[in-house]
């Protein structure tokens, strides 16, 4: 794909570049979840070092748990604060997280809190 003006051709788009630095479109749905104090604030700190919203990160964090596609149980801190927040999700990890309740029995707000928590020890968080 090239984008040329009148005259000349300004250079050409490598798809590949661009697909690896932005997903296609999707269609977020709002959500309603229940996250853990201490894991929403560690994302907001990713927040003022990288060029991401919460929902960016989180949204990140669920495709990556979904693709893995297994749940593996942890416990919750002592004392840990639960403070409801929305978001806008991805469609794609709505249907995601519905699949491994279905075949996992976890609830999806566990799951949502595993996701993020999962994404942190591997990101070194």
């Amino acid at each position: 794909m090239c984008i040329r003006d009148r005259n000349n051709v300004w250079g050409e788009i490598r798809m590949k570049d661009i697909e690896t630095r932005f997903p296609k479109r999707e269609q977020k749905i709002r959500r309603n979840y229940e996250i853990e104090d201490g894991l929403y604030n560690r994302l907001e700190d990713l927040t003022t070092i990288y060029e991401a919203t919460v929902g960016d990160l989180l949204n990140l964090a669920l495709e990556l748990f979904i693709k893995k596609g297994q749940v593996h149980l942890a416990e919750k801190e002592p004392n840990e604060i639960i403070v409801t927040h929305t978001f806008k999700i991805r469609e794609s990890n709505i249907s995601g997280l519905d699949t491994l309740k279905d075949k996992y029995g976890i609830s999806i707000y566990k799951m949502v809190n595993l996701a993020i928590r999962d994404f942190l020890k591997e990101n070194g968080n």
